[in-house]
């Protein structure tokens, strides 16, 4: 049950969706995926999808829609993968409504780093969220159970949450497309927040022709399409400090990459910009934003946290008004260097991660180790459109980033799909997709 499949099926939606939820009682238990699925909402749901006259159904009819157990969804918990906060929500979150209308069938909340903060899903309240591909490795996060979802074939599409990385790494670390939009693009109401002025919410998809209509029917119109004409594409390859420091099957699959949106009919040069900043600056406005969400809970339920978010709060609750300053004065310094070194490119390419998934527990390096490529972005406000671009060690996936560094959305989707054209790294799925099917 895929992105290409459910329309052109003939079976209904409720047919489909009865032959899913099956999959997900015998697939996900090795996955912990999704932590509320309720079987009736669904089948109901589908019933009313299948009333729908085909004159007026939406563009996205019929597809399975897995949430981030951040954003609200009417007749579900939302707990943030925590023990204690829960809320019973009463209306969809404005994205998630957004979707039903387009025709989407809600299948249920997806697990996520407690409080999304964190990279790797690993949940010590609802269970450790596994690689589509591997599951003894990490999914990566915060978003790691809507994106290893839609890679195993327990969804045709899901929602996840962005602020340094969140929908970016499990992506990438799962073999599928996911998109941090530009920030402030779409509404964060009914959403647990992390941190204001950096949250993002964006979906993920097997490719990126799905991508662009999920992303359209958020937007409630084509607002994606470019403006461009028939311009042909600059793109420029982020070069030096840590977008170098990857392991080999990294910058052999960047070259091959690179040398395929050439062949696509896209200009791509090499570009040096790094700053050695930018990502411990983030880190401060993350922390300092979060700080005045977190404090009151902490307070109220010191023992209700698991042992890193516990850590990540006390040190957020340190840093002060001050230190955010200084924050976003370094990550402003480092937007003129950016926006100087990517003069003229509408798109710039970078690795997500520095090598494929680690095995589960992460090492403790590794947050420290992936942040900074997905840090920049995040900082800028800018939208990043995620790709696969082949398989490194163990034959587990690698992914892209793909910026828009002139803030527009519609040049990362037309490079993505220039992409997609020429390679076929978005049609390789894991064997537990075929298990599930």
């Amino acid at each position: 049950m895929n992105g290409r499949t459910v329309k052109a099926s003939a079976a209904s939606v409720r047919e489909r969706a009865e032959a899913l939820l099956a999959r997900i009682r015998a697939v996900d238990a090795a996955l912990r995926c999704y932590v509320a699925v309720d079987e009736a909402l669904v089948l109901r749901d589908a019933e009313r999808l299948d009333a729908v006259p085909a004159s007026a159904r939406g563009p996205l009819h019929g597809m399975a829609l897995a949430v981030k157990d951040l954003i609200d969804v009417a007749g579900l918990p939302t707990r943030a993968g925590s023990s204690f906060f829960r809320r019973d929500a009463e209306r969809d979150a404005p994205v998630a409504a957004a979707l039903r209308a387009a025709g989407a069938l809600v299948i249920g909340k997806t697990n996520t780093h407690e409080f999304a903060w964190g990279i790797t899903t690993d949940n010590p309240h609802f269970g450790r969220t596994g690689n589509a591909w591997d599951p003894a490795r990490i999914a990566g996060g915060s978003s790691g159970g809507s994106a290893a979802a839609v890679a195993a074939g327990l969804a045709d599409i899901a929602l996840g949450t962005d602020t340094i990385g969140s929908i970016r790494i499990p992506a990438a670390l799962n073999g599928i497309c996911g998109i941090r939009p530009a920030t402030g693009t779409f509404s964060l109401e009914g959403i647990v927040p992390l941190a204001a002025g950096l949250d993002t919410v964006g979906p993920f998809a097997h490719d990126v022709a799905t991508l662009r209509a999920v992303y359209d029917a958020l937007a409630g119109a084509r607002s994606s399409e470019s403006e461009r004409g028939k311009r042909r594409l600059r793109a420029c390859r982020l070069r030096g400090g840590r977008w170098d420091a990857v392991d080999p099957a990294v910058a052999s699959a960047m070259d091959v990459a690179a040398a395929a949106l050439r062949d696509a009919g896209t200009s791509v040069d090499e570009v040096r910009w790094w700053d050695d900043d930018v990502a411990g600056a983030v880190g401060v406005v993350q922390q300092h934003a979060a700080a005045a969400f977190h404090a009151p809970m902490l307070a109220a339920h010191p023992e209700g946290y698991g042992e890193d978010v516990r850590a990540h709060v006390r040190r957020a609750m340190s840093t002060s008004g001050e230190d955010a300053r200084r924050a976003h004065a370094t990550i402003a310094r480092a937007r003129t260097g950016w926006d100087a070194a990517t003069a003229g490119y509408d798109v710039a390419l970078a690795p997500v991660c520095g090598d494929v998934a680690p095995r589960a527990p992460a090492p403790r390096t590794f947050r420290d180790d992936t942040i900074p490529f997905v840090a920049p972005a995040s900082g800028f406000g800018l939208p990043v459109v995620g790709v696969p671009i082949g398989f490194g060690a163990d034959g587990l996936p690698l992914g892209m980033q793909i910026i828009a560094t002139q803030a527009e959305p519609a040049a990362a989707f037309d490079a993505g799909l220039a992409f997609q054209r020429s390679t076929g790294w978005h049609l390789r799925r894991p064997a537990i997709f075929a298990a599930s099917s």
